[in-house]
């Protein structure tokens, strides 16, 4: 079917029910990705997702190519092709940066897909360039939903990076449909419905981002708590998002915690005993086990000390691992003497108690060899959110929802005043 008659079709059910079908499906099949990765991974390579999004790329672009050379009266500029080749090069180029896990790579074809189906029930109602912008932020509503049923799911997690994926993904197609192939059925003339689906859609995203933002361990806990059959949440390791501090420290450098300075000296104190033995208890135990026991939501204080041991440790392995080379070895060590530097000095009393505390020869034989000078930056939940506060974020939202609505009344006015057909938006 060609894209300039999509709007020609007498109902638009059929489109909006292949849309929301196709949806279903990339929700449904959420509780499978892992598994049918692990089977790709064992039988064809980790690089086959890659590869695969590629050619299948490749083959888009050809097959867009051709169909703009051949379609019936419209001459076809180098504007065109010169925005097809961009968006094929940005595909490409997101794609080859993924390849540490190029199974991430196949959001680009999943919500290209999506992106386009949008498109096509969005033209019964939308007849011009708005209809680009309102489907990316459909795009990006789904692709938030997406990942909000995967923190749902066992074993998967929430990663605002896959949100961005998502949109990203539907976003550039729609600039290949709007630059690239500009569609006959779209009109330059902007209508004052079609502002407000935009308008509206945009709150609707801003919402659903604050909704998701607004969604600490509190909050989780205390709405798991009301619902029983919520209760496996507390199990999940990542948290949907979480407020916490840049701190910095002049011997240091900078790391992350839930926690400002003296509150983490202050639990320290009071819990190093309790803390201490539930550590030794559990030292034999696997890392990824004891993090899953006590996550941030179970103890967010135990959390952040042992991801500050693992750390310490893993760099203290590759320092002895690589022996031989003496400026990565200082380099490596000097990383995991800094990592122990954050845990005697903000998580101290507890160490001091547990089986995990360095001796003073091994410290002092340390302090010897690295450079403190070396800046440092822990990635101990450099995940969370320092940024602002979620009174703060509210505060902007609301702000953008009031100007979001300002616009409306502006345009509908001007729509008013605008008798000589003069409110248009070029489509160049």
């Amino acid at each position: 079917m060609k894209i300039s008659g999509i709007c020609g079709l007498k109902k638009a059910w059929p489109s909006y029910a292949l849309a929301i079908l196709y949806t279903l499906f990339i929700f449904l099949t959420i509780p499978y990705v892992r598994t049918i990765q692990k089977y790709v991974y064992s039988n064809l390579g980790k690089s086959a997702f890659g590869y695969f999004v590629l050619i299948i790329l490749g083959v888009g672009f050809v097959g867009t190519f051709f169909y703009l050379k051949h379609r019936p009266g419209r001459k076809i500029s180098k504007q065109n092709y010169l925005w097809l080749t961009l968006v094929f090069s940005l595909y490409c180029y997101f794609t080859i940066t993924l390849w540490e896990a190029p199974e991430e790579a196949i959001h680009f074809l999943e919500y290209g897909l999506l992106s386009y189906l949008v498109y096509r029930a969005l033209c019964y109602h939308i007849k011009d360039v708005t209809i680009f912008f309102v489907a990316s932020l459909i795009i990006f509503m789904i692709g938030t939903i997406d990942e909000i049923i995967q923190w749902l799911v066992p074993s998967r997690y929430w990663d605002f990076r896959d949100v961005w994926l998502n949109f990203l993904a539907g976003g550039l197609f729609q600039i290949c449909l709007w630059k690239g192939i500009q569609p006959d059925a779209i009109s330059k003339r902007v209508t004052p419905g079609s502002i407000r689906i935009l308008l509206t859609t945009a709150a609707g995203c801003l919402i659903l981002l604050g909704i998701c933002a607004s969604n600490t361990p509190d909050r989780v806990f205390n709405y798991s708590a009301k619902m029983p059959f919520l209760s496996f949440i507390g199990n999940n390791e990542i948290m949907m998002n979480e407020y916490g501090h840049r701190l910095s420290d002049k011997e240091i450098g900078i790391f992350y915690s839930r926690f400002t300075k003296e509150e983490l000296r202050s639990i320290d104190n009071l819990k190093k005993l309790h803390y201490s033995n539930i550590l030794n208890a559990a030292q034999a135990k696997d890392y990824s086990q004891f993090i899953k026991a006590y996550n941030p939501l179970a103890a967010p204080f135990l959390y952040e000390m042992r991801s500050h041991i693992f750390q310490r440790d893993k760099f203290l392995a590759l320092a002895e691992k690589e022996t031989e080379k003496i400026d990565l070895d200082k380099e490596n060590l000097t990383l995991a003497f800094k990592e122990n530097l954050i845990l005697e000095k903000y998580f101290g009393e507890t160490l001091r108690h547990s089986a995990y505390l360095w001796p003073i020869a091994e410290v002092e034989k340390y302090k010897k060899i690295v450079d403190l000078n070396l800046p440092y930056e822990s990635l101990v939940s450099s995940e969370l959110f320092t940024t602002f506060t979620e009174r703060e974020l509210w505060i902007g939202i609301g702000v953008f929802l009031i100007l979001l609505i300002a616009i409306n009344v502006f345009f509908s006015r001007l729509h008013r005043l605008d008798t000589k057909g003069l409110f248009t938006v070029i489509n160049p």
